[in-house]
């Protein structure tokens, strides 16, 4: 028996496809347009910090994650928009699975700010949003395959080598150019909205990877692999 219409169109994720379809328009925007509009649309809606805490375009907390810093940056996000959202969307539905992005985006944007307020170096990127969403993914379906990061593996996989790649790399003070602290913020909101979404599921989810991370820790032990 087939579904109902009504079910089938649900499971399109139009918010994901939408997403995507802002980023590319805005970044084809950015780089066809002339060098003095595209650095005045990067000074007046991207996030930096000093700016922010003198109560100036506050609006630039939404708008910073729909710039991209060149169209490789927006590559790298795009696909894992796409591996992610598409999951993610289906099972949480729109209206959550915005209001994820967005929350995500904003908090890891006022708290790069916080930790950076003398900055004025721009912030562009939905990287934050992004992790949100893989956080989700990571705790409420640890099994799910996705192509976040290109190849595909199961999303619980893609959460601890994400999460430890950026606490590793934030603690480190390594890539400057990147804000790591975006990335873990992002995240660490992402796993709170799967608590709030699921909290049983999110449990699992945690102490699957617990135990995944465990037996990593123990065979790197074992064979001597870790420093």
């Amino acid at each position: 028996m087939n579904e109902p219409e009504e079910t089938v169109k649900e499971k399109i994720p139009l918010i994901t496809y939408l997403l995507l379809s802002i980023l590319v328009v805005v970044q084809l925007y950015l780089s066809f347009t002339s060098v003095g509009t595209s650095k005045e649309m990067y000074d007046t809606f991207s996030l930096v910090p000093n700016r922010l805490f003198q109560a100036v375009y506050l609006d630039s907390l939404l708008t910073y994650m729909f710039l991209h810093g060149n169209l490789v940056h927006l590559i790298v996000n795009g696909f894992a928009l796409y591996g992610a959202g598409v999951i993610v969307e289906r099972d949480i539905g729109h209206l959550r699975y915005l209001l994820v992005f967005i929350v995500s985006g904003v908090v890891s944007g006022v708290i790069h700010c916080y930790l950076n307020p003398a900055s004025d170096t721009p912030l562009v990127g939905s990287s934050g949003a992004i992790f949100g969403l893989i956080a989700v993914l990571f705790l409420l379906m640890p099994f799910k395959l996705t192509y976040a990061l290109v190849v595909p593996m199961p999303s619980v996989v893609v959460g601890l080598m994400l999460s430890l790649v950026e606490l590793s790399a934030f603690w480190m003070a390594s890539d400057v150019g990147i804000a790591h602290d975006v990335h873990l913020s992002g995240f660490v909101m992402g796993a709170i909205s799967a608590f709030l979404i699921d909290r049983k599921r999110a449990l699992r989810g945690l102490f699957i990877a617990t135990i995944i991370l465990a037996m990593i820790y123990y065979v790197g032990v074992y064979f001597n692999l870790l420093p």
